[in-house]
């Protein structure tokens, strides 16, 4: 796309016609005073972390004696950033930790106090904690660190418990407010934490979040909020958070939101991570200038605008979740509506749950017959494959909704309309009818941003067999995502309709929707229909049974044999009626992947995954590793999603032996021989790099081998002579399993001048082995 387009599309977006504004601005300062204090309390020591992770606290509530009720409380936690920083400014970049002077820690759990001081003031306790210690040490474990932020979170709330009464703090109404990793860690902890805990998590807002795990938390009322020009997590895994939860339970009834920002990054959600106003350096994530989400583009927004989405948008879900205050609803139901404080920012929203009744493509929902536009179901996967939703190049990234093809977690199907000349339609057939005499049409639709907006209105069939058609809001014109060569989110907007409109027909037992196009053309996926109620359905006081992966160690023995091993998983929870996960398996050096379901029986408590090895007596790889990843599918949530088996070898490793000779005379090869005795499975890498050596001789230079063989191995030639110990001069061979040697040869050149006795001396790598030898060369 070229560079006017790109301008276009990034106008457009502030060009768009103005929504109406919500009555009630939650982002409005509160009544009561606020004051701020921190607290800090032992360190907590984790699993696999040698240092223990800090419990530091940034609270802002009402002032002492401010007649505000019980009192919800809100908990922040941020994501995983830099944690040290020289204050000197002089670059110091020593990433130890704890930071030593004259590094200081950034304080990026300060940066969330310009939410927490609206929330104060309208009467919430909020807390911020500081995790650095995490952040420093999460490299060590398998899911990123998730489990550890989830456990400080519930470590925090623990403290809570113990001092509620002195703050005014009503514990059954927590939300949770995490921002990237953060956002994992909170949606962890809400997994996690039992209904008969001292604390109840009423809610939770998840600001640009990461999902690496592909878990979200059942009957736990959730918003997303994902930023459209996000350069850290690019790809917007966090949408997974809503769409994961659509299948698990039929009876959770918790809203499940996900909140486009236009314009927005990742950093600007939080000050200590803004440049300008954090107090250690701090960057723009989406890099460049140019494009829709550059820097200059008209379309981004700016860190202040930015934090005015973010205020609004978080108060608004607390004041929902906590408060149960509903005049907000519509910020998060994909109305089209704004709050005032945001101004011009275009912030766009979808929602499942919260009451809603659904119909899934390829689930519960057939294709009916189209008439003139192509309709098919396809995968949500981007693969070149004929079926999949993504079948177009350049999408990695820019899909959300849907699973890169190498990923292991099982795809939902959608529907895909197509058509080519006004009036073409095609849509879904219902199993059982849907009922819309009371509530509004939602279909969650991605727009084809390579097309274009498009124009469309819905026919409605009843049981009889009548039809009547009805206009979505804002006349039926669906607007695409802004596209240029690097960004054009796959994204579902909400279509939303009054089937109140439609006559002659029975709205409570509609059996068919189908798109009819409007424009000229058009081409659209949609991901389910349903109907909405105007109110919040009540939340159940429930959780689902959850299923941990263990992980287990064999030694690999010599029996050729397939040998079977059982990789263990507990289940926390009743299972009271059947559930199913689909498990990943990715080896580590075999290759491949393979992808099976697991049906859990109600009452089961634990079980084990099949595991297969065969031993041998050739050397391998130390030990050998094998992920098993859960991926709920109905019924069950996961905790610890990610398994292991290990194979450790027990065959002795190959022995080296390095071979040069003493001397050469000039126009022979240095021929440097590295015999591998012993069978293995692996390559074996030489490397060989001359050194300065001993002794006071001569040493081999540039001028004394081939200018050609110089270049050949990316040393110029050209300049002045000079010692090969000084030419960035690098040799390497690979020993296959089925070769006995390696080979480190130098040509050196017979220039028939009497210049004595020079020598070379080579370093040579062998794995972990290291040699030196010296040969000298002989005039002729």
């Amino acid at each position: 796309v070229g560079s006017d387009t790109e301008a276009d599309a990034a106008a457009r977006v502030r060009d768009l016609p103005p929504t109406p504004a919500l009555a009630a601005d939650p982002a409005t300062p509160g009544d009561y005073d606020v004051v701020s204090s921190d607290y800090e309390l032992p360190g907590v020591k984790l699993p696999r972390m040698p240092q223990p992770i800090e419990m530091v606290g940034h609270v802002v509530e009402p002032a002492p004696g401010a007649d505000t009720g019980p009192r919800p409380l809100v908990v922040f936690l941020h994501g995983r950033h830099s944690y040290c920083y020289d204050p000197t400014g002089e670059g110091g970049d020593d990433w130890s930790w704890p930071c030593r002077p004259p590094l200081a820690e950034i304080p990026s759990h300060l940066g969330y106090d310009y939410i927490q001081q609206v929330l104060a003031s309208q009467g919430y306790a909020t807390v911020s904690i500081r995790v650095n210690g995490i952040n420093a040490q999460d490299y060590r474990l398998f899911d990123g660190g998730a489990d550890a932020r989830a456990t400080i979170v519930q470590r925090h709330l623990d403290h809570w418990a113990s001092m509620a009464g002195d703050h005014q703090v009503d514990l059954s109404r927590v939300v949770l407010v995490g921002h990237s990793r953060g956002g994992e860690g909170v949606n962890r902890a809400s997994i996690q934490i039992p209904l008969d805990a001292p604390y109840r998590v009423a809610g939770q807002v998840l600001l640009a979040p990461t999902d690496f795990g592909t878990q979200t938390a059942p009957y736990v009322p959730t918003v997303t909020v994902l930023p459209y020009c996000d350069g850290d997590v690019y790809d917007l895994q966090g949408q997974r958070f809503t769409d994961s939860a659509r299948d698990l339970a039929p009876d959770d009834t918790s809203l499940k939101s996900s909140v486009m920002v236009l314009g927005a990054n990742h950093n600007f959600f939080n000050t200590e991570w803004t440049p300008g106003i954090a107090q250690a350096p701090a960057w723009d994530d989406w890099s460049g200038r140019r494009g829709v989400c550059g820097s200059a583009s008209p379309s981004r927004l700016d860190a202040s605008e930015q934090r005015d989405v973010g205020v609004a948008y978080v108060a608004g879900a607390v004041q929902l979740f906590a408060g149960g205050d509903e005049e907000v609803l519509p910020l998060f139901d994909g109305s089209a509506v704004h709050p005032a404080s945001i101004g011009a920012a275009d912030v766009r929203s979808h929602a499942i749950g919260g009451g809603r009744d659904l119909r899934r493509p390829a689930i519960d929902a057939g294709l009916s017959l189209a008439e003139g536009a192509d309709t098919a179901f396809c995968q949500g996967v981007i693969s070149r494959s004929p079926d999949a939703c993504g079948r177009t190049d350049g999408l990695w990234g820019n899909a959300p909704h849907w699973y890169d093809d190498g990923e292991l977690a099982p795809a939902r199907r959608e529907l895909e309309v197509r058509w080519n000349e006004a009036g073409q339609s095609g849509g879904l057939v219902f199993e059982q009818p849907l009922d819309l005499s009371d509530g509004r049409l939602e279909l969650r639709t991605i727009v084809d941003p390579t097309l274009g907006d498009v124009r469309v209105h819905l026919r409605l069939t009843d049981a009889e067999g009548a039809s009547a058609e009805v206009t979505p809001e804002d006349e039926g014109l669906l607007r695409s995502l802004p596209l240029d060569n690097r960004v054009g989110k796959r994204w579902a907007q909400s279509v939303v309709a009054d089937p109140g409109t439609a006559t002659g027909l029975d709205l409570s037992r509609v059996t068919r929707v189908d798109l009819v196009g409007d424009s000229a053309d058009g081409r659209v996926w949609v991901l389910d229909v349903a109907a909405a109620p105007d109110a919040l359905a009540g939340v159940p006081e429930k959780r689902l049974p959850t299923v941990s992966l263990g992980s287990l160690t064999v030694d690999e023995g010599d029996d050729p044999e397939v040998q079977v091993a059982r990789v263990p998983f507990t289940i926390d929870g009743e299972v009271t009626r059947p559930a199913t996960m689909t498990v990943g398996v990715q080896r580590q050096y075999r290759g491949g992947q393979q992808r099976f379901r697991v049906d859990l029986a109600p009452g089961q408590t634990e079980g084990s995954l099949r595991f297969e090895y065969s031993g041998n007596t050739v050397d391998d790889a130390p030990r050998s590793t094998t992920g098993y990843y859960a991926f709920p599918v109905s019924g069950l949530m996961t905790d610890v999603y990610d398994g292991r088996a290990t194979v450790l070898d027990d065959d002795p490793e190959p022995r080296v032996r390095v071979r040069a000779p003493r001397r050469v005379r000039e126009g022979e090869r240095i021929r440097i021989r590295v015999a591998v005795v012993g069978a293995r499975s692996y390559a074996i890498y030489v490397s060989g790099e001359p050194v300065r050596g001993p002794g006071s001789r001569p040493r081999l230079s540039t001028s004394d081998v081939p200018a050609a063989w110089l270049e050949r191995h990316y040393v110029d030639p050209g300049g002045r002579s000079r010692p090969l110990h000084r030419a960035g001069l690098y040799l390497y061979d690979r020993v296959r399993p089925r070769d006995d040697a390696g080979r480190i040869s130098v040509p050196v050149r017979a220039d028939g001048v009497k210049e004595g006795v020079e020598t070379l001396t080579f370093k040579i790598r062998v794995d972990r082995k290291r040699v030196v030898r010296t040969v000298r060369v002989l005039d002729r």
